[in-house]
This record gives C-alpha cells, structure tokens and sequence, in this order.
C-alpha cells in the first residue's frame, strides 16, 4: 500500500529524517512514536508530498508524485496538527469539503455528511461557525471531513490512506476512543491509516504496529507487544516507567513516573 525507501530529509545543516525505510499494508493501523522532534510530523509531511525529500515514496505501486493529483484526493486524506481555518464556514461545510473530488449532486453530498454527522455524534457541531469551536470540537469535524473525502461511510471502501497528525491531542478520553475506534475499523476495512500519537495507552489499545523513531532513524518496528517495552521506551523518553500487562487485553499498559525527588501525596 504504502512504502519508503532511503527516505531522508535535510533542513539547512539539520538532517530531519535519515534513511528511513518501511512498507506499510492494507488493513493496518499504523502509529508513529518518538519524542518530540524525532521526525514524525516531517515524515507525515513527506508523504503527502508538501516537502522536498530524497529517496523514495510509493503509494499503491506508484511514485507518489506520479499521481494524479484529482484521483489522489480520493485515496489519501490528510490531518494535520495546525489545520485552523478563518473563514465563517459552518462545521457541516467544512465536511462538505472532504467531497470536493467527487462529481456529485448536492443531495448526495449532503446524505454522505449527514451519515458522518450522525456517525460521530456531530450533530450539535455541525451548524456552529467553525471559528467558534473549541481546539478539540475543531480537530473531530476536520476528522469527519477526511472521513467523507476517502468515503469512509462505505463498508465496502478499500484501498484508501488516511494520514493523522495528532489526531486525539485535544481530545477528552470519550472522543479520543470514538476517533481512533472510527479510524482502526477504517483500517479493518482494507485501508491504511497512518497516525502520530503521543499517548503509549491509546497506541498499545489501537495500532496493529508501530514505528517508532529517535533522532531522525526508524529504530524499531512491529507489534505494540514488541516496541513498547521498559528496554526500547526508556533509553528514548529518558522517564521512569512501571509496564504491566491490561486486564482485559494482552497488551502493554504504561505507568510513566514522577521526576525523582517530587514526592507523591
């Protein structure tokens, strides 16, 4: 579905990104980890194309800068960390705008956005003006808009990339579940989704693999079970940790620790 060879990125006298190399499935919920400035945002940049880089990205067996950018639009949406918009589009606009690759009637337009409105508890959003919406408000209907791009309404949707930037940072713990459970079904269809994250539960719940980088390197790559292991997190986040296994799962949970010599009531 997707991949990466020898892909290296440089700013200025910084390299970014070095020699990263992975290919990524269909059917996968893929997280990337790394402390801050460890090159995830830049790799998310990369892929879609909005940075120079050298090496190689490949989407669906083709340069990804071989594509038709119009038939692109339908097999790649994209999240990004700083996605504010200005204008005084209503919340339901804004999602309208994930179908703007289409050639459709506006009452078909409009059933996708009112399936997504419904399917993510956006109903009270979705006449609001977008500039008076909370960050977290803000990031679930840019989220349902990348959902009505890629027709993420559809069961039978396939082959798709769905590219996330942080998408749960301002998120409570309710809508946190609700976004990433929507994206990994996503994925279960025979769709990739791609995401940063920064919180070890939530990827251990949710990513069927992870890629996490350290200055710029691809370090370690596989199961939750595999990278999110006392031995692999500590020597990277530089913080104390207690890792034991969910009650309910077979999966890791993360315990991070006060600095030393903070005491605890």
């Amino acid at each position: 579905m997707l991949s990466c060879q020898q892909l290296s990125i440089q700013r200025g006298q910084k390299c970014i990104l070095q020699a990263v190399n992975f290919t990524l499935n269909s059917g996968e919920f893929v997280v990337l980890l790394g402390e801050n400035g460890a090159g995830k945002s830049t790799l998310l940049s990369a892929i879609c194309g909005d940075i120079p880089f050298s090496g190689n990205i490949c989407f669906a067996n083709k340069a990804i800068a071989a594509h038709n950018e119009q038939a692109l639009a339908t097999k790649r949406a994209v999240l990004l960390q700083n996605n504010r918009v200005n204008f005084a589009f209503s919340a339901a606009q804004l999602i309208a705008m994930g179908r703007y690759p289409y050639h459709e009637s506006e009452n078909e337009q409009a059933a996708v956005v009112n399936t997504l409105i419904a399917q993510l508890n956006l109903a009270k959003l979705a006449p609001r003006d977008i500039t008076e919406l909370s960050g977290g408000e803000f990031q679930r209907v840019q989220f349902a808009r990348c959902l009505a791009q890629l027709n993420a309404h559809k069961s039978t949707t396939k082959g798709k990339l769905m590219l996330l930037d942080e998408p749960t940072s301002a998120l409570d713990m309710h809508h946190q579940h609700l976004t990433l459970s929507k994206a990994k079904a996503f994925a279960q269809q025979g769709n990739t989704v791609v995401a940063v994250l920064h919180d070890l539960n939530l990827t251990s719940l949710y990513a069927d693999r992870v890629l996490l980088l350290n200055q710029g390197r691809l370090c370690h790559d596989g199961k939750p079970q595999e990278v999110l292991q006392h031995s692999v997190l500590q020597p990277i986040y530089k913080t104390d940790m207690q890792i034991t296994t969910h009650p309910n799962y077979q999966i890791p949970m993360i315990f991070s620790e006060p600095e030393r010599g903070v005491t605890h009531a």
